[in-house]
């Protein structure tokens, strides 16, 4: 045998060795009772903020029509005229900097209340596939898996996490 084709004969005997597996690991998070958890508490986190914007806003629009009202009558300083558009001007800047750090808050709310949720899926999957013996278990939800070759996890990390076996279900569309 020549050098390259016992080199070739290695790795080939080698990776037919190595055990592999897919999981969708978005489908197993979703299916978590604590992400349905925290994607309630979530929603509910995010209305707060939804709703002070909407009296906001209210409030927004009745300072302009209460201008356009004072504009059109006629008889109101000019002084008072101009200190309505900057106080409008300043409820629009006040929303707008609400709106930036309320998206802020919520993005932090929600990587606070997710990570532990995904730690404890990616943990599920760590010591399945420690235990199942398996090389390499590929994410099929990150829309990067060209092939589904191996086994898929998903009932043995379901077992795992003692969460109902959900990969029979038919697909929600």
């Amino acid at each position: 045998f020549p050098s390259h084709d016992t080199t070739s004969l290695f790795f080939s005997l080698d990776f037919s060795a190595q055990k592999l597996g897919h999981i969708n690991g978005q489908k197993l998070v979703e299916h978590m009772p604590e992400y349905k958890t925290a994607y309630d508490e979530l929603n509910t986190y995010k209305q707060q903020y939804e709703e002070a914007l909407k009296k906001m806003q209210t409030e927004y629009e009745a300072m302009i029509t209460e201008y356009q009202k004072s504009e059109q009558t006629g008889g109101t300083p000019k002084v008072i005229l101009e200190q309505k558009v900057r106080d409008i001007e300043a409820k629009r800047q006040g929303i707008l900097d609400f709106q930036e750090q309320a998206s802020a808050d919520v993005q932090n709310e929600e990587q606070r209340k997710l990570e532990p949720i995904l730690n404890k899926a990616k943990d599920a999957i760590k010591s399945v596939a420690k235990a199942h013996n398996f090389t390499y278990v590929f994410d099929a939800s990150s829309g990067t898996l060209l092939y589904m070759g191996g086994e898929d996890v998903i009932k043995l990390v379901c077992t795992h996490l003692g969460l109902p076996d959900y990969s029979t279900e038919p697909e929600k569309k």
